[in-house]
């Protein structure tokens, strides 16, 4: 059974998590340079503290949502921080929005025992999947925005990649059916005119 809390809680909690962080990294010795590295889990730890808020107290399920936004963004600046890789955010953006909403949207809806809300989620995350590696080819192995060189991939890969989502567009679209422009009666043939034509 979940149990239903009001938000001061939940930022209590939150608070309360981030000072024993602080406090542990205050007091224990380490070589590690926290305040180099470790800072994108400043953003990580609040974020997973919203899921867990949101995914275990009853009436809470709307945290689910910036839940996910907050621990991508936390993830995707872990990575970038660690191999020094600041550019990509011309391309990861997209696995925080669109990909960590439709995440989001998607446990919300496991949450909420609705199937519609999992499967559009689903489609929002897989969205920002694909724009991910669509901008991410690109970025990347054209521009060479990070400054690697992705070799025979970037070269042929790319721009086939490219062709081969431009190609998935057209065929797509061909093969869904338009909407009958506005004022139309029917698929059948046009209705006779009124009077007589001479």
């Amino acid at each position: 059974m979940r149990r239903r809390i009001d938000g001061p809680v939940v930022l209590g909690a939150i608070l309360v998590l981030l000072g024993a962080l602080f406090l542990v990294g205050q007091l224990v010795p380490v070589s590690f340079d926290l305040g180099h590295y470790g800072w994108p889990v400043f953003v990580i730890l609040p974020g997973l503290a919203f899921l867990a808020f949101g995914l275990l107290l009853e009436g809470a399920s709307g945290l689910v949502i910036p839940g996910c936004i907050i621990t991508v963004t936390g993830i995707v600046l872990a990575v970038q921080n660690t191999f020094d890789l600041f550019a990509t955010m011309a391309y990861t953006w997209a696995l925080i929005a669109p990909g960590g909403v439709g995440l989001g949207i998607a446990l919300q809806g496991v949450m909420r025992h609705s199937p519609e809300e999992t499967r559009a989620g689903l489609r929002v995350a897989t969205i920002g999947l694909v724009l991910f590696l669509v901008f991410g080819a690109f970025f990347e192995g054209m521009l060479h925005i990070s400054g690697r060189d992705l070799g025979i991939v970037g070269k042929l890969g790319v721009p086939l990649l490219l062709i081969g989502a431009g190609i998935w567009l057209v065929v797509g679209r061909a093969r869904t059916p338009l909407p009958p422009p506005a004022g139309e009666v029917g698929r059948g043939a046009e209705p006779p005119l009124s009077g007589a034509d001479s």
